[in-house]
């Protein structure tokens, strides 16, 4: 069989079978944020929401996950906590407002966890004025101006993307594999 009946083949087949799916996006998008402290405390996080509902806010009631980490600032891991899990509040005293438009976080945040342990830790004041980072027994370790960035994750392809571009890298293949053995063949 010629590699052109292969390819036509081929590429019918492959179209066919992607005509039948129907693409479908993936909803969630994740983002970062980092918070530094005056005196060199920092917290970093990720958040994920779906954004095929087109949101103009999101609040903690839209999160699909939550978590944040806390360090000294020799970076060595105080504590982690995911008050979000699969949609699921695992933590009450939570509060985040972040805008989809302006991609920016806003007004009274608090994050972190506070059950009266010496291991809790939480993000807590106003975006833009003042944050500060709490422990339940030694009260305010660290603060700044309120500053924290937020910056987006890589984006994941979508399947049939990957798809396609695997499809076109085999018939890349097999092209040149045909123009290798006609050569050999001279």
């Amino acid at each position: 069989m010629k590699l052109t009946q292969k390819l036509s083949i081929a590429i019918a087949a492959v179209s066919m079978s992607l005509g039948v799916l129907e693409a479908v996006p993936a909803g969630a998008v994740t983002l970062n944020f980092d918070w530094t402290g005056d005196t060199g405390y920092s917290a970093r996080g990720t958040f994920a929401y779906d954004e095929t509902q087109d949101y103009a806010t999101i609040d903690e009631s839209k999160l699909q996950s939550i978590k944040v980490d806390f360090f000294e600032p020799s970076k060595k891991l105080l504590n982690s906590f995911a008050p979000i899990i699969n949609g699921s509040i695992t933590y009450d005293f939570l509060d985040f407002s972040y805008d989809t438009t302006t991609k920016y976080l806003f007004g009274f945040f608090d994050v972190g966890q506070d059950k009266a342990q010496n291991t809790d830790y939480y993000l807590f004041g106003n975006v833009g004025s003042s944050l500060s980072l709490r422990n339940p027994t030694k009260g305010t370790i660290d603060q700044n101006n309120g500053l924290i960035n937020v910056t987006s994750t890589t984006p994941v392809p979508e399947p049939l993307t990957t798809g396609g571009t695997v499809v076109a890298g085999g018939i890349g293949w097999l092209i040149k594999r045909k123009q290798v053995n006609a050569q050999t063949k001279v």
